[in-house]
Parts: C-alpha cells; structure tokens; sequence
C-alpha cells in the first residue's frame, strides 16, 4: 500500500516534533533579562532542558537552552555554547518535560558495592568514592540481613516508594529495604520503610539488645 504525499509529509512532521522544546535565551545578567524566554524546539532527541548560571569575569551570568546531559559526570562548558576558558563556577540545572519551568540539579551521591555493616542501620564506606547521579536519581541505601549478618549498598537510583522494596532473593535474605536522600554527598537516609520491614528489623533489634 503506497502512502500519500500528505500522511508522508505528517509522519516527518511528527518524527521531527519528537524532540523537547524547551524554554531557551541566551547569555543575560542572572534572574534578568532571561525571564521572557523564547521556546526552541532542541535539536537533538537526548537534549533535554537546562538553565545555568556561570561567572564570566566578575560578572553573574545566566542562560536556558537544550543540551545533552553527559553521563556520570559534569556537562562541560561547550555543551552549552559557552567557552571553558571564559567561565568559571558553572552549576547547570535540569529538567525534561514540555517547555518546563521547574529546573533541578543533578546530585552528587555516595557509592559503595554490598558490604557487611555492623547492624541493619549502618552505612558501608563511602568515603573515597562519589557519582554524579542521572537526571531524576537520588541518593540511595540499599540494606538486608543474610545469614545473620547485616548488609549495605549506596548508590545513585530513581526513586521508588520504600514500602514496594522486595527482597532480590527471598530465600537467603531478610529485613530488606531501602532509604533515599535528595542532597549532595548525603550520610543520613529517610527511615521510611514498609511495616514488613520494620517487623523484622525489630526483631534484629531485640535480639541484639538482650542475646
């Protein structure tokens, strides 16, 4: 069956409106100008919105636009149109919805593999090593008991409600959960967890408590 010029020309239409629009003006003195943005169509299907504030000398500058987030760590200056050597103190700020207004930024979260920890409620040791988490990730603490022992993983993740944390392997683990934290480098996690959970974990406590 052949397709007509019109259903030819509608379907590149909406392969090309795919992309994000966003709101977008160029470099202006910080909380300035830039209110009135224009909105842009991004160029690219990973570009996502963005809105920055930099220095450029001694002045504070500000700018929105699309751009592609780099993975795992910061966006460099170029991505933004703007030269490295100009700027200095670059925080960008992210979002990815229709012409958003609401911008947030990427965090920074404390990592470590699964380690044994001394009870339920401690953090394996995240001091030497840190990632910059995706765009909508918080900083995560993954925990259970197996064999008697308790265990710890800290990472960047998408937030999931703690109450729906199952156990990766129900045989040999218990007191499974996980907490979130939405600032950079965190140490202290939510304790929201599910009632399945928190039975367990006081029974860890009383035994530990008087055996």
């Amino acid at each position: 069956m052949k397709l007509s010029m019109v259903t030819l020309l509608a379907l590149f239409g909406a392969v090309l409106s795919a992309n994000l629009k966003c709101k977008e003006c160029a470099e202006s003195a910080k909380d300035g100008e830039c209110g009135s943005a224009a909105d842009a169509t991004c160029g690219a299907a990973t570009d996502i919105c963005y809105m920055i504030t930099y220095k450029k000398g001694t002045d504070e500058k500000y700018k929105k636009g699309c751009a592609t987030p780099t993975d795992g760590a910061a966006t460099p200056a170029t991505a933004f149109g703007l030269v490295v050597a100009d700027v200095a103190e670059l925080k960008a700020q992210w979002c990815n919805t229709e012409l958003c207004e609401e911008y947030s930024p990427r965090l920074t979260c404390k990592t470590c593999g699964v380690a044994e920890v001394d009870n339920i409620d401690a953090l394996c040791n995240a001091t030497k090593s840190s990632a910059l988490c995706g765009l909508g990730e918080q900083c995560a603490s993954v925990f259970y008991m197996a064999s008697d022992k308790a265990y710890n993983k800290r990472m960047c993740k998408e937030f999931s409600e703690p109450h729906d944390w199952v156990c990766a392997d129900n045989k040999t683990q218990s007191a499974c959960g996980i907490k979130f934290c939405k600032t950079d480098n965190c140490e202290d996690y939510s304790s929201s967890m599910a009632t399945t959970i928190a039975l367990p974990l006081l029974l860890v406590a009383i035994f530990n408590a008087y055996f």
